[in-house]
């Protein structure tokens, strides 16, 4: 199934906006739309395919917010002190048929029912027992910590749209309301692998001239901290053929394909070549630093993303390109990024004409005031500037010079990968 157009955008060398990229990829890639049912306790960062209508009330009764007492309000005093006679108790779970009369009380429990009668709980720090009669303080309001039947959730509400990712907490909700079971997509198959003939796996020997992979394990688990299913195809050296067969096997058994490196101009840059001549490339040079040679296409029917090789822009094309594209194709309504407003504590110069991202730290200066820090060296091929910052700053392509003090919009790691 082609999830990409192929005649949205032809390629071009004039490199384009990240915004344009976006908005290209919004508007040609779908959603897959496999579903399947699944039980609850296994849904955590699975996404709805259907609403999640509720069939009952929560709670479904009047219930005691509070450990006290139960009581009708009208046999307050009040002026003075009131007593009631104690005459039983109720606790959670409890059937109690017995109704409530005129200047009686009961002992009642967290979470049982309001008797008949009873329209108000007294706290039990409220109140004191006087041999078998209960003495109460005036001031208390009617209906007071009375959980009311269908105050949290109602008959009939949607609690959960589709397309919701679901957290810890809409699992819970979802039991709330008695359902066991529910309607979500498909997790995404995502094929990877990564080019170069310097390339060696980890644990392995190297040769003197060689690089450990650290691209695919960075793609790999990004991927599975969102939750696809990632079919991981090691490392491919630089050779046509060997790339096109690979692409053309990965294309019938997952849904996208994303690979590293090869996606420059360079003459051993091969999977660029392969997409352009077996499929088709919607963009691939984007104004952006780091992270310029980044593609979305098409390769044997199926959609590709080519990320750069330099580490640092595989990490952030990911999570700018990758991210919204596996968002739209699994069925994820994914929410705006969480930004903040912070004030840089460095000056920087940029080129015009490019978006850049810079990696910083943030921190708390003596008035309790947030500052943001520029990580020292910006280098593409930095992998360590990921560990040891805390989120990127967006500089616009028109700014030339950030000056120190200036307000800007930060985005933690945390916030982006959501």
């Amino acid at each position: 199934m082609t999830q990409l157009s192929n005649d949205c955008f032809k390629h071009s060398k004039k490199r384009i906006s990240l915004e344009k990229a976006i908005s290209i990829l919004k508007k040609r890639i779908k959603c897959i739309k496999k579903t399947e049912i699944i039980k609850l306790d296994h849904s955590l960062g699975r996404i709805l395919s259907k609403d999640i209508i509720s069939k009952i009330n929560v709670p479904s009764f009047n219930n005691s917010a509070v450990d006290g007492y139960a009581f009708k309000h009208s046999d307050l005093n009040k002026k003075s002190e009131t007593s009631l006679k104690l005459f039983g108790r109720i606790i959670a779970g409890q059937n109690f048929n017995k109704k409530i009369k005129k200047g009686e009380i009961i002992r009642i429990f967290t979470g049982a029912k309001i008797p008949e009668g009873a329209d108000t709980v007294i706290m039990q720090e409220d109140c004191y027992l006087n041999n078998n009669e209960v003495i109460l303080k005036g001031g208390i309001f009617k209906g007071a910590n009375i959980r009311k039947k269908g105050e949290d959730i109602k008959n009939g509400k949607k609690i959960l749209s589709k397309g919701s990712k679901l957290r810890a907490q809409d699992i819970a909700l979802i039991a709330s309301i008695g359902i066991k079971e529910i309607n979500v997509f498909e997790k995404l198959t995502v094929g990877i692998f990564t080019t170069g003939n310097e390339l060696f796996e980890p644990g392995k020997k190297i040769s003197s001239e060689g690089v450990y992979d650290s691209n695919r394990y960075c793609l790999k688990n990004l991927l599975e901290t969102i939750n696809c299913s990632v079919q991981d195809y090691g490392i491919k050296k630089d050779n046509e053929k060997l790339i096109k067969k690979s692409l053309k096997k990965i294309s019938k058994k997952c849904d996208l394909i994303i690979t590293t490196g090869g996606m420059s101009v360079g003459e051993e840059d091969y999977v660029r070549k392969v997409i352009e001549k077996n499929g088709s490339l919607n963009f691939w040079n984007i104004a952006m630093k780091p992270g310029r040679p980044v593609a979305l296409g098409n390769i044997f029917k199926k959609p590709f993303i080519g990320l750069p090789g330099n580490p640092v822009s595989v990490m952030i094309t990911f999570l700018k390109i990758a991210l919204p594209t596996i968002n739209k194709l699994s069925g994820f309504l994914s929410p705006k990024e969480k930004s903040f407003i912070v004030i840089t504590d460095f000056d920087f110069k940029k080129k015009s004409g490019r978006k850049e991202f810079l990696r910083v730290t943030i921190s708390k200066n003596l008035n309790g005031q947030i500052k943001i820090k520029n990580y020292p060296n910006s280098g593409s091929g930095i992998f360590s500037s990921m560990v040891e910052t805390d989120g990127l700053i967006e500089l616009p392509e028109k700014l030339t010079y950030l000056k120190k003090g200036t307000k800007v919009k930060f985005v933690p790691y945390s916030e982006i990968l959501t």
